[in-house]
């Protein structure tokens, strides 16, 4: 339903472009995974819930606004997490753990690993057997979490380089499982 700037260079042939469009549009089907989506800016869920309506998939997508500190798991089966958390390029990583004192903590040159450590908190006590990805520039982020990455994938964030952390989360400790 867009043109693509693709289309205007020499080597463009329409026909094998709608081609591929053909046969993208005979494999869709309806969605059948639930999508929960959270933000701590409802305008921001706003936007996601009418993205996901023109899309197509406003069915399966849920999204509620709230603190990553207190919210709890969507569903009763464990799923997966995928996580872009402020990192000071637009916005301040803060919940209920950082608003009322995150003017002192920048001031003293805290990068959120308090949130980070409450957040690691929350997931282990509440989303046992989850799995979370997170996209981040912070290469020590998971120590500041106080957990291990199962995986840490390169990649960019438009100009800025970040990891893609991996975490299987389980209740209490790893070395309590050992």
């Amino acid at each position: 339903m867009r043109r693509f700037a693709f289309e205007k260079l020499l080597p463009f042939q329409p026909h094998v472009w709608q081609a591929l469009q053909d046969d993208a549009r005979a494999q869709e089907h309806a969605p059948t995974t639930e999508i929960h989506a959270s933000d701590v800016a409802f305008r921001m869920v706003d936007f996601t819930q009418r993205n996901a309506e023109r899309a197509g998939v406003g069915q399966v997508v849920q999204a509620r606004g709230g603190d990553a500190l207190q919210r709890m798991p969507p569903c009763e089966t464990p799923g997966v997490m995928l996580l872009n958390p402020p990192y000071g390029e637009r916005i301040e990583a803060a919940g209920v753990a950082g608003v009322s004192s995150r003017a002192r903590e920048i001031a003293e040159g805290d990068d959120g690993g308090e949130f980070f450590a409450q957040l690691a908190s929350h997931w282990k006590k509440n989303y046992n057997g989850w799995t979370a990805w997170m996209l981040t520039p912070d290469l020590k982020l998971p120590s500041k979490m106080r957990l291990k990455e199962s995986r840490r994938v390169p990649m960019w964030n438009g100009p800025i380089e970040c990891r893609m952390f991996r975490f299987d989360l389980m209740k209490g400790s790893v070395r309590d499982k050992l």
